[in-house]
């Protein structure tokens, strides 16, 4: 029936476009699409590796197979078609070993690295075909007797050997080759007839009629259409996680590294678009160190900036707070980012406490004249947070009222002679207001609303 409103059924569609557009997809049956170069070396990498596998499970089943056929063989009494058959099987075996080493040796060195997949397996199904081929041209024995030659059933183990590659162009290429070189034996004359002969080889017979035969060329046709399919999923997932692993190598160039574990392509485009978040902030910045470049050379002041940094760092890693950037002799560190918790402001306040006892450390194992001191400044509150920039220069950062803020607490260290200060908001979140005290302070520029400064309650006497 023609549908109603005119327009052709798809029974009708002619036959070739359809042809044509199942051809181009065929054609077009691979999975690299715009991959860096980067994503490439790694995927070379990987294929050099599928390869030495490949070469190494040919000689292990190599093996395998040629010690079942001699412990299968010994002591019996075989006609001169048999000793044929099996020294036919020992070469083939011996052969398809060799080839397995050899894959093996050329991976190792890198050499023709692009063509070995499609080499090795042609030269596979030769030594597979070409034994059957030999049984039946060079012995006589009939093709549509074919399944009974062991030889018959290394054909699902090299199209598996095959499929460690994960290139479905080159698994098309394995089917195309078996079922071609199975259908020209099997259905090869002459044909052995069993019909004539006794009631039990009768019934035999059927076992190798030409629709028997037909059967066991569609099975490993199927089998290899399943195993088409698993390598063209193996290389997505692949190419996927190679790609995800460059884009994490990439970015942590420029991103800090705590975001690295969450930098898969669905992340990074929340973070390209940006998000509003509440968490604390802790800067960090070295006093009067202008006084101290002055006074060091060139080399020694680059230690000097390195050991702060690092001290910094160890502060972070500590208390779980992830470093947004240096500037000079400053940081800033992030508590609640890229995950929020709920303990951030309390992470916070005691790393600007290890931050403190670290400095003070560090003037005792150096003597520092005169000593060296920080002012911290911490505060919490809503920012933006997000990735900006473009492909050559990408940069995390925050945004916002509350950074601003934080930094005019960090400045205001100077004003009040007090190394750590910090936003009332921050100690609520924290929980400790036992341990901190209101600290009179000049309003802090460019921040319009009141805001109560706390810095640390002395100790007992």
């Amino acid at each position: 029936m023609r549908p109603t409103d005119g327009s052709p059924s798809r029974s009708h569609v002619p036959l070739r476009p359809r042809i044509a557009s199942a051809w181009m997809s065929l054609r077009h049956l691979r999975t690299t699409h715009q991959i860096s170069e980067a994503t490439q070396r790694l995927i070379r990498e990987a294929d050099v590796a599928a390869l030495r596998r490949a070469g190494i499970a040919r000689m292990v089943v190599a093996a395998l197979l040629m010690l079942t056929v001699l412990l299968a063989t010994a002591g019996l009494d075989m006609s001169p078609a048999a000793h044929k058959q099996i020294r036919a099987a020992t070469l083939t075996l011996t052969l398809f070993g060799a080839l397995g080493w050899a894959g093996a040796w050329l991976a190792s060195r890198r050499i023709a690295v692009n063509k070995l997949p499609a080499v090795t397996a042609s030269i596979d199904a030769l030594l597979v075909l070409g034994n059957l081929a030999y049984s039946h041209w060079g012995i006589g024995l009939e093709g549509n007797l074919f399944s009974i030659f062991p030889v018959t059933w290394v054909v699902p183990i090299t199209m598996a050997a095959a499929a460690i590659h994960y290139q479905p162009r080159l698994q098309i290429y394995v089917a195309a080759v078996y079922v071609i070189g199975l259908s020209l034996l099997a259905f090869a004359e002459p044909m052995i007839d069993l019909s004539g002969a006794g009631t039990d080889l009768g019934e035999l017979g059927g076992f190798f009629s030409p629709q028997a035969n037909l059967v066991r060329v569609v099975m490993v046709l199927a089998a290899a259409l399943i195993l088409i399919l698993v390598a063209r999923q193996g290389r997505l997932l692949l190419e996927r996680a190679v790609q995800e692993t460059t884009l994490r190598v990439n970015l942590t160039r420029y991103l800090p590294r705590e975001l690295a574990p969450i930098l898969s392509d669905r992340a990074f485009d929340a973070l390209r678009a940006g998000q509003r978040i509440t968490a604390t902030l802790l800067f960090v910045d070295i006093r009067d160190s202008s006084s101290f470049g002055e006074n060091m050379d060139p080399a020694r002041l680059a230690i000097f900036i390195a050991s702060f940094r690092r001290r910094v760092i160890q502060a972070a890693a500590m208390h779980g707070g992830m470093i947004d950037k240096f500037a000079g002799d400053g940081a800033l560190i992030l508590f609640g980012v890229p995950e929020a918790k709920p303990d951030d402001a309390a992470r916070a306040l005691a790393c600007g406490r290890t931050l403190l006892d670290l400095v003070e450390r560090w003037n005792a194992k150096r003597g520092f004249e005169p000593p060296l001191r920080v002012g911290i400044g911490i505060h919490t509150g809503e920012m933006f947070c997000g990735v900006v920039g473009d492909a050559d220069r990408l940069e995390f950062t925050v945004l916002g009222e509350t950074v601003n803020t934080a930094a005019r607490i960090e400045q205001a260290t100077k004003a009040v002679r007090c190394d750590c200060l910090v936003s009332q908001e921050a100690v609520v979140a924290a929980g400790e207001e036992a341990l901190w005290t209101e600290v009179e302070c000049p309003p802090l520029p460019g921040v319009t609303r009141r805001l109560v400064l706390m810095g640390p309650k002395a100790g007992p006497a």
